[in-house]
């Protein structure tokens, strides 16, 4: 009896949390559209919510987290898909399926997506912000490679160097994508990009 009356709240819970959380990017969002990044306060967010400024800061520790909840998601995404790549599949069929899901996420969300970007680009707050998830998702990578290609450190240096590569390289497919304002292909442009790199991922055996 415990466990039938627990869970059903329990996923309301979540379900709650989701929906708050939810509601409090979707208000940040349209105020910093209105009015800019800098001119818009977490107790105006939160009061566009609907929610207290207790509420705003258990979901966001800060004024920049609301704008990199996204970013945060598919950092999240990344882990998962490359910790459920086989082990027999090549590095590029192994980042590539992660990335793809980015591409498919990206193209689903490209009016909000490019309205982001512009507003990372008009305050250096979160510019600072946009390159920190960067250095994530470089160290995810580096981290799931280095074992794949090797011991020690001569592995982990060249894991860690793919690894910048590589989201360098997808972030110009991805500035490039949003200067065409999403008319082209990122899965192209990213494949592109991986490829570009590949040569600094070679696993064991030498194989690609």
């Amino acid at each position: 009896m415990t466990h039938e009356t627990t869970e059903p709240s329990a996923g309301l819970r979540e379900r709650k949390k989701a929906e708050a959380k939810r509601a409090l990017v979707a208000a940040a969002l349209e105020l910093f559209g209105q009015r800019g990044f800098d001119a818009v306060t977490v107790d105006e967010i939160a009061a566009r919510a609907n929610v207290s400024r207790r509420t705003y800061f258990r979901y966001f520790p800060t004024k920049e987290a609301v704008v990199m909840a996204r970013r945060r998601d598919q950092l999240d995404a990344l882990k998962d898909g490359l910790a459920l790549a086989p082990t027999s599949a090549s590095v590029r069929d192994a980042v590539r399926g992660p990335l793809l899901e980015l591409a498919r996420d990206y193209e689903a969300n490209k009016r909000r997506i490019l309205s982001e970007r512009q507003l990372f680009a008009s305050s250096p707050a979160l510019t600072l912000a946009d390159l920190d998830l960067d250095r994530a998702f470089e160290r995810e990578v580096a981290t799931w490679l280095s074992p794949r290609i090797g011991k020690g450190e001569a592995a982990r240096k060249r894991a860690r160097m793919f690894a910048a590569a590589l989201i360098a390289v997808l972030r110009v497919a991805i500035e490039d994508w949003a200067d065409a304002r999403g008319k082209v292909s990122l899965e192209s442009l990213g494949d592109e990009a991986v490829d570009a790199v590949l040569a600094l991922a070679l696993t064991k055996g030498g194989s690609r």
